[in-house]
């Protein structure tokens, strides 16, 4: 019978709060496995293509462990990466050693060097992780002043639709190998617009738990942002992987600024 994430774990001590993406960094692309990131960076390619001159240096900002960065330079695109959690960065260093990879976050972006990124991208939910809308036009004037003249942004985010039908009561366990196993509890909190997701992370010494929390904006209150708060255009807004008009009950929508 597999063995279940905290089986024979009592000697273990009490579990140690971690922040995000601290501990789940070791195990992350094998939790993930489901993601397509081929898949997106084809797709990302082809918005490039129609709304942007090649050749051109991109920056994806809150890269992860680099997957998607990796999977562009299949496609013959190099990019460069940011993101606030020093254990990801790690590991895609060592996937992406041509690339420039270092330690930024929204809305700041305090290292990204102003015009050198003709693309930038900001992709998986990762926008989610931005607590209000007045910090998200925050981050979407830092963008826009980084940028050079026709620079476009590129950025997803998912629906309430999305989170109450896929990740509301969305539990899950798994061994990964003989060092970590982990549980995941997702809910959905409906008063505040956050989507929760708990992670308990076993290895043989310590349980770590890391909180994860996604505010989750409608697509119309993005749009309001960028039409009448920024100086962007807004070119295009995508239902998820498709080159179709988003609606306000689709599960995913990529936006598309120009400067």
């Amino acid at each position: 019978m597999k063995k279940k994430p905290g089986d024979n774990d009592s000697h273990i001590n009490d579990p140690q709060l971690s922040d995000p993406y601290a501990t789940l960094a070791a195990i992350y692309d094998q939790v993930m496995q489901h993601v397509g990131y081929e898949h997106w960076a084809r797709y990302i390619k082809k918005i490039i293509k129609n709304y942007s001159s090649f050749p051109t240096q991109i920056l994806d900002i809150g890269c992860g462990t680099g997957e998607f960065i990796q999977e562009m330079r299949r496609l013959d695109i190099a990019v460069d990466g940011c993101d606030p959690s020093p254990a990801m960065l790690e590991i895609a260093r060592r996937k992406n050693r041509l690339s420039n990879l270092w330690i930024d976050r929204l809305p700041t972006l305090n290292q990204v060097p102003p015009g050198r990124y003709q693309v930038m991208t900001c992709l998986y939910d990762t926008i989610n992780y931005i607590t209000s809308l007045e910090i998200l036009e925050e981050a979407l004037h830092r963008i826009y002043d980084l940028l050079p003249a026709e620079g476009i942004f590129v950025f997803d985010a998912v629906s309430e639709i999305f989170c109450q039908n896929y990740f509301d009561g969305f539990n899950e366990r798994e061994r990964i190998d003989s060092n970590f196993s982990y549980e995941r509890n997702s809910y959905y909190d409906y008063a505040n617009q956050c989507q929760i997701n708990e992670f308990s992370i076993f290895t043989p010494r310590q349980v770590f738990k890391e909180r994860h929390v996604q505010h989750i904006f409608s697509f119309s209150e993005i749009r309001s942002s960028i039409v009448e708060k920024t100086k962007f255009d807004l070119v295009a807004f995508y239902e998820d992987f498709t080159f179709f008009d988003a609606e306000e009950d689709s599960n995913r929508a990529h936006f598309i600024l120009k400067k």
